[in-house]
């Protein structure tokens, strides 16, 4: 039976999907119901060999291949079988089915919002027993597929009405960008993070390879200070080994943990492009330089040590050494140089320099150059008209003007597109960014109630100063997570919780543009709670297939109850106990509640429950998460850190909700931030565990607060400092032999069934398993 585990209330009808579409419906023609007709996609044999040529990527997947993974995605959404093959196109109109193949109107219809033909766009056709996707190209056809998956998912288990809709995006740039300079990222989160994306039709993933901590950001003390600020450096060099020494750190250059190989970044970038997303590269430079500057001092500007200095022989010699290595590597007609963030008063050696980049890249790859907007006061050069400008703040860079100049412009205005992940710049000027995408500001431009921005916009102050929906040099747009507050302040899910909003409201808006439909605000939240969790192809949320749409589902909150059995345990009979409760579960999300029985006379060997992301123990006398994807390089000449221990730290209950900056504690007034000691006399002792994303990480002990896991973070050019939550998953994989019992609970605030006195220090034998409901005292009640 098609989506035989969800159940919704009836406001899913009403839904929208994202980006929304504008149907034509036959009213006196009868819908599609997916589960009457045989489990059968087919594609039309002229179109399954086609491969776009006008998108970025330079490894096209054909329609057949974008085809399986509509496939592969239709039967994890409906947990059955389907099968793909190639037919005739004169077979298609009487079968049932869903068939895949050309557009079948004139492809002129289907253009970009400034005219320009597009690849992109699709017609779906919903008749009683069979709906006909076509594409303008392979892509095209991908995004109607998607649109079908959101409208499956909407209908649930009612018919999707018989109809038309023909559709195209406003702009071929619609993107994300993800700061992989400070926060090291490992290639299956990169990998789900774009699944993710394409299931709302994102086009482009940002890679920002290469970075450093501010300078600015406290930890750069003395005169050779800098030499150790963090910085990194994502891809590790194969034929130019000296390239290595852009690695900080000889356990990292000897191990290549924390690099990308080619081997990797090729996977990467061939997993995207399956789902219709090109990878952008980005090695910064002249700005953002620690990597090189620490390597070769003698190339750092002495006033400040992570700009080149761009007048010394060798400065843009070794950026194309650089280049040279890794252009190789880049399946993609367009790259980005960074160029941001440089020297005013240098500005034509800037000029100068990005202009020889972009020749170079160009005469020996034949790619195009981007760079960030920057200011660039010269009265003799200017930028070549090549280069792309990915505007990201006035003052920097004015579109408008831009545009009459006649360069190819991306909208990633800083208002609007940006956020700092974990800590914004607070109190740096002009804007603080949000920790998490700001989607009000998306709905509401230029804070104007109910004024939906679009790529066409970029200035919130001045709101007539926006180019024309059809401005010809408006490629799109690309939000940008930033990781200034450096490699320890996130996990690397916690990116993904920043931008999980964020990425559909702004995917819908930039394929709308100011042509295409707004999104519904009285519906939006419904919409994200069922089309998030149940994107397919990837699992970000940390759920399993059962859970992904409680969200929206009235049943109990309780996800797991696991225990050792019924038995009391004693302090001398520990013999028949198994060391290891197997839950099974991997990872849990959050918003969780996760409750524990705790036998403190078990604790000899050891408080631990582990799991694929994340860890919890007793380290010493405290609590402490680690996770598996922190690492940071520590000095110049030294080892890695791969294990970093974010302990349980003494915090009011009350403090880290301030609505204007999520989980920050500006003060010590109410919270020491000490790591606390959570030894116990008392034989048996319950821990609650309770998580969302604003709050974090957060313990009580037998119902009372302890405290919460936290990260010191500085603020702005180091003018104010704070604490902020972490927030971590629940490991649930195993448990050792000191828990007794478990209960994971959906949603914050849960008390725990079975986490009462009677379930307390009674539960102890081996043989112990999970079970998806509870009987109220923690025991098993069935598989």
């Amino acid at each position: 039976m098609f989506f035989a585990f969800l159940i919704f209330p009836p406001l899913v009808w009403a839904l929208q999907p994202l980006p929304p579409v504008r149907w034509t419906y036959q009213n006196n023609s009868p819908g599609f119901n997916i589960a009457s007709i045989p489990r059968d996609i087919f594609i039309e044999k002229s179109f399954a060999e086609t491969k776009d040529t006008e998108g970025l990527t330079l490894i096209p997947p054909g329609a057949f291949q974008f085809a399986d993974i509509f496939r592969q995605d239709l039967s994890q959404l409906t947990g059955a079988n389907w099968t793909l093959q190639s037919q005739t196109a004169d077979k298609f109109r009487n079968g049932s089915g869903i068939f895949l193949g050309h557009y079948r109107g004139n492809s002129s219809e289907l253009t970009y919002e400034n005219g320009d033909a597009t690849e992109e766009g699709y017609e779906i056709e919903v008749r009683e027993k069979n709906i006909y996707i076509g594409g303008s190209g392979a892509r095209g056809m991908f995004w109607g597929t998607r649109t079908l998956l959101h409208e499956l998912l909407i209908a649930n288990r009612s018919s999707i009405p018989a109809g038309q809709t023909t559709d195209a995006p406003a702009s071929p740039s619609r993107g994300y960008m993800l700061d992989a300079g400070r926060k090291w990222y490992d290639a299956s989160f990169l990998k789900e993070l774009c699944t993710y994306a394409s299931f709302f039709k994102m086009s482009e993933f940002h890679y920002h390879s290469s970075d450093n901590y501010p300078l600015n950001r406290g930890w750069y003390v003395g005169e050779e200070g800098w030499k150790y600020v963090y910085s990194q450096f994502s891809l590790r060099a194969e034929n130019n080994t000296e390239l290595l020494n852009l690695i900080q750190g000889v356990g990292l250059r000897r191990t290549g943990e924390g690099m990308m190989s080619r081997a990797d970044f090729e996977d990467f970038q061939e997993h995207c492009a399956q789902r219709g997303i090109t990878v952008i590269p980005e090695i910064e430079a002249p700005g953002h330089c620690l990597s090189i500057t620490k390597w070769k001092p003698e190339l750092a500007l002495a006033t400040k040590k992570d700009l080149l200095n761009l007048t010394h022989p060798d400065a843009i010699p070794t950026v194309k050494a650089i280049w040279s290595e890794f252009l190789p590597w880049f399946q993609t007609k367009e790259v980005h140089i960074g160029a941001d963030e440089y020297n005013a008063t240098l500005a034509d050696d800037y000029i100068h320099f990005v202009n020889e980049m972009a020749s170079f890249i160009n005469s020996t790859s034949g790619k195009r150059v981007r760079i960030w907007g920057t200011n660039e006061p010269s009265t003799t050069l200017k930028i070549s008209k090549d280069v792309i400008i990915q505007h990201w703040q006035y003052g920097e860079s004015d579109p408008v003007q831009l545009q009459k100049e006649g360069y190819d412009i991306i909208n990633s205005e800083d208002w609007w597109a940006y956020m700092s992940l974990k800590n914004d710049h607070t109190p740096v000027l002009p804007a603080p960014y949000p920790q998490f995408f700001n989607t009000t500001r998306t709905l509401n431009f230029a804070n104007v109630k109910g004024w939906q921005w679009n790529p066409a916009l970029f200035n919130p102050i001045n709101t007539t100063e926006q180019l024309s929906p059809g401005a010809s040099g408006n490629k799109g747009a690309i939000l940008a997570a930033w990781n200034d507050n450096g490699p320890d302040a996130t996990t690397q899910l916690e990116a993904y919780y920043a931008m999980r909003s964020g990425i559909p409201v702004m995917a819908a808006r930039s394929w709308a543009g100011a042509r295409g439909a707004n999104i519904s605000t009285s519906t939006l939240g419904t919409s994200l709670s069922l089309l998030i969790p149940n994107a397919p192809g990837q699992n970000l949320d940390r759920r399993s297939p059962q859970q992904r749409h409680r969200s929206l589902s009235p049943s109990s909150p309780t996800v797991v109850t696991c225990t050792r059995g019924d038995h009391k345990v004693t302090d001398t009979d520990t013999s028949s106990l198994d060391p290891l409760l197997n839950i099974g579960m991997g990872s849990y999300g959050p918003p969780y509640t996760l409750t524990l029985n705790i036998s403190q006379s078990l604790d000899t060997h050891g408080f631990e429950l582990s799991g694929p992301d994340t860890k919890l123990a007793i380290d010493g006398a405290t609590l402490a998460f680690t996770t598996s994807d922190y690492l940071a390089n520590t000095d110049p000449n030294g080892e890695f850190t791969r294990i970093r221990p974010y302990r349980l730290q003494s915090v009011s209950e009350t403090e880290g909700f301030d609505p204007a900056h999520p989980g920050r504690i500006w003060e010590n007034s109410t919270s020491s931030h000490d790591a606390i000691d959570v030894s116990d006399t008392n034989p048996y002792y319950i821990l609650r565990i309770e998580t969302d994303y604003t709050s974090g990480t957060r313990v009580w002990k037998n119902d009372k607060f302890l405290g919460r896991f936290e990260v010191y973070v500085y603020g702005g050019r180091n003018k104010e400092h704070s604490w902020s939550h972490m927030a971590f998953v629940a490991p649930l994989s195993n448990a050792s032999l000191a828990v007794t019992s478990l209960v994971l609970e959906e949603g914050i605030g849960g008390k725990g069934c079975g986490s009462g006195k009677e379930g307390v220090g009674r539960l102890g034998v081996a043989g112990g398993g999970c079970c998806w409901c509870c009987g109220g005292n923690g025991r098993i009640v069935g598989r």
